[in-house]
């Protein structure tokens, strides 16, 4: 919560730099569209695979190795 859009970037990358060694991740992201298109556009760059925890529940995403 509380989150800013214009810090997702660093964020997203310190949290997986900092957890790549315990992949996969989860990160939330909450309801918001916005926000959920910025965390897989991050984690893709990474080359990492994004899925959500659950298809009713999109707020909530898993993060792995491709």
């Amino acid at each position: 919560h509380g989150v800013k859009h214009e810090n997702v970037e660093e964020l997203v990358n310190c949290f997986i730099n900092k957890n790549y060694n315990s992949i996969p991740l989860e990160i939330i992201t909450g309801n918001s569209a916005d926000m959920q298109q910025l965390v897989k556009k991050i984690v893709l760059s990474n080359n990492l695979k994004i899925e959500p925890t659950s298809y009713v529940n999109l707020g909530s995403y898993i993060i792995s190795n491709l």
